[in-house]
């Protein structure tokens, strides 16, 4: 059975994704690391699929009436961070960080600081404690899909 071959390595959740093979007019499922997303079947060679809310660093999966062809490659759920609360506090402060694809959280900064301790509460929320030694400066975290950076500063006060 061919692999199936990623047009894109990566990309954030609701992207499209266009995926090359061979027998895709019998297909029935597209999985991203095991998320079921929607797709559309282009030709028998080419379908696209669109990274679904929940979808994590992983092989993408396409099961036709054939059998199931596996990318060659694992697709990067690209992180984002859309906003955290409280904006300011200070060493030992509980932030609230939301976003999407935080499931496979691996670090957090503050200002380039390691967070001690956070806890990944869902795909779309962290929570993490700010280190001792955090400066001003913006919140990250680290997937295996990459690093999101928040657009504002966290003041350590």
């Amino acid at each position: 059975m061919p692999f199936v071959k990623l047009v894109s390595s990566s990309g954030k959740v609701s992207k499209t994704v266009e995926i090359l093979g061979a027998g895709f007019n019998g297909t029935t499922s597209v999985t991203f690391n095991g998320t079921a997303a929607t797709f559309q079947i282009v030709s028998d060679t080419y379908l696209t699929a669109t990274v679904p809310a929940g979808a994590t660093t992983g092989l993408v999966k396409v099961t036709t009436s054939a059998g199931t062809l596996i990318s060659s490659t694992k697709f990067r759920v690209t992180p984002s961070i859309s906003s955290f609360n409280p904006t300011s506090g200070p060493v030992g402060t509980q932030v609230v960080i939301t976003g999407v694809s935080l499931t496979q959280a691996s670090n957090v900064t503050f200002g380039g600081v390691a967070a001690t301790s956070f806890t990944v509460n869902s795909d779309t929320q962290v929570t993490a404690t700010v280190p001792t030694g955090a400066v001003t400066g913006k919140l990250s975290i680290t997937t295996p899909g990459g690093t999101a950076t928040s657009a504002t500063s966290f003041t350590v006060m």
